[in-house]
C-alpha cells in the first residue's frame, strides 16, 4: 500500500469518525445506530482512537470557538440530524443539502480540531504543596516545584518548554541536532544534555545548573533564532555559569549575576524543605506561598526589605510566621484565610537580618 492511498484511508477514517462523534452529541444511539458503531470499531482497531480523538476535538471547538456563528451552525447541524433520523425508516433517506453542507462544515471543525489539539503543547501542573516527576517524550525528566506551570512541545528539529510559573528540574536527554530549550518570560535556557533547573519569582528568573552547560538568551521577541546571548561585564552568561552556581536574572532590567550556590541548598526543595540564606522577605513569602493555601502577604514595605535565614518545612506555614515574629520586628494579622505581615513599630531595638528554623 502506498502512503498516498494510506492517508487517503485515514481522511476517510477520520471524516466517519467526525460523523459518528455529531451522532453521539445528538443523542443515544438507536440499537441499530449501537450495531453499525460496533461493526466500524471491529473494521479497525484505530477507529476507536480517531473517534477518542474526534470527541476531544469536539469539545475544544466547543471551549475555544464558541462564536455565535459556530454556535447556530452546530444547533442547525445537529437539528437537521434529528429530522434525518426521525424519517429514516418513514421514506427513502436522501441527505438534505443543507445537512450534508453543515455536516460537511462541522467534520472539517471537528478534523480540524484534531489537527489544531495535536499543535498544542503538553501542559504539566502542579498545586499548591504537590510536586511531581514528568517522564518527557524523548526521555528526559521534568521534576515540578508546587505551583508550577510547564509546557511541552516537542517538533522534529528542537524540544521547545515554557515555564508559566513556579520551578522546574531538568534531566535533558542528549541529542546535539535537538535543542533542547526552557522559556521564562523574556528569558531562554538552552541545553543539549544536562541537569538544571528554572525558577521564576516575580521580577526574577533564577537558573540552578547541576551539570553539563547551558546557555541563557534573551529572547524579547519570542523567537529562538533571533535571541541573543546574556552577558556579564562583557561575558557570555553560558561561560560563567559553571555547574554548582546560580545565575540571578532580573525581568525588570538588564541586571543579571551570577552566585556561588550551597548544593545542599539547591536541593533542599525536591525533598520539601525551604533554605533560606540571607533572603529578602519578599521572595521568602512568595516560595512559601507556592506550598500554602493559605496565603501569605506582605502588608507593609519595610516587611519586604527585611532579610531571613533558616530552614523550614515546605507547607508549615504557621511555623514560619512563628519564626518570623519571634526574632524580626514583624507582627501577623490573619483574616480571610490571609495572614498579612507588618512591621511591629512597637519594637524599638533594631531589626535583626536573620531568622534561624528547623522546622
Amino acid at each position: 500500500m502506498t502512503l498516498s492511498s494510506f492517508e487517503k484511508r485515514l481522511d476517510v477514517a477520520r471524516e466517519q469518525a467526525a460523523l459518528w462523534c455529531i451522532r453521539l452529541a445528538d443523542d443515544d444511539l438507536s440499537l441499530t445506530e449501537q450495531e453499525e458503531l460496533r461493526a466500524w470499531f471491529e473494521a479497525d482497531e484505530a477507529h476507536r482512537g480517531l473517534l477518542d480523538d474526534a470527541v476531544s476535538a469536539w469539545r475544544a471547538v466547543e471551549e475555544q470557538a464558541a462564536s455565535p456563528g459556530l454556535i447556530a451552525l452546530r444547533g442547525e447541524a445537529l437539528e437537521d440530524l434529528r429530522r434525518a433520523q426521525r424519517g429514516r425508516w418513514a421514506r427513502p433517506y436522501r441527505r438534505p443539502a443543507m445537512w450534508t453542507g453543515l455536516a460537511a462544515c462541522l467534520v472539517a471543525a471537528v478534523v480540524g480540531g484534531i489537527a489544531w489539539k495535536a499543535s498544542l503543547p503538553d501542559v504539566y501542573r502542579t498545586s499548591e504543596g504537590e510536586r511531581r516527576i514528568v517522564e518527557l517524550a524523548d526521555g528526559s525528566r521534568a521534576s515540578l516545584d508546587s505551583a508550577t506551570v510547564l509546557k511541552v512541545k516537542y517538533e522534529s528539529g528542537r524540544r521547545r518548554l515554557w515555564l508559566d510559573s513556579g520551578r522546574a528540574k531538568f534531566s535533558v536527554a542528549k541529542d546535539p541536532l535537538r535543542p533542547f530549550s526552557v522559556a521564562a518570560g523574556d528569558k531562554l535556557v538552552v541545553a543539549t544534555g544536562t541537569v538544571f533547573s528554572v525558577e521564576r519569582l516575580t521580577g526574577q528568573m533564577r537558573v540552578v545548573l547541576y551539570e553539563g552547560h547551558v546557555a541563557v538568551l534573551d529572547d524579547k521577541t519570542g523567537r529562538a533564532d533571533a535571541a541573543v546571548p546574556v552577558k556579564i561585564d562583557g561575558a557570555p552568561a553560558d561561560r560563567l555559569l559553571t555547574p554548582g552556581k546560580e545565575l540571578i536574572s532580573s525581568t525588570m532590567t538588564s541586571a543579571t549575576v551570577v552566585a556561588q550556590l550551597d548544593p545542599v541548598r539547591a536541593k533542599a526543595w525536591e525533598s520539601g524543605q525551604l533554605v533560606f540564606q540571607d533572603e529578602p522577605m519578599d521572595l521568602a513569602v512568595e516560595r512559601v506561598n507556592r506550598y500554602a493555601r493559605d496565603k501569605l502577604k506582605i502588608g507593609d514595605p519595610g516587611v519586604a526589605q527585611l532579610r531571613i535565614s533558616g530552614v523550614f518545612t515546605s507547607g508549615d506555614t504557621g511555623a514560619f510566621v512563628d519564626g518570623v515574629t519571634a526574632v524580626l520586628p514583624v507582627h501577623a494579622v490573619a483574616a480571610n484565610g490571609v495572614t498579612v505581615l507588618k512591621i511591629d513599630r512597637g519594637q524599638k531595638n533594631s531589626a535583626p537580618t536573620g531568622v534561624s528554623s528547623t522546622s
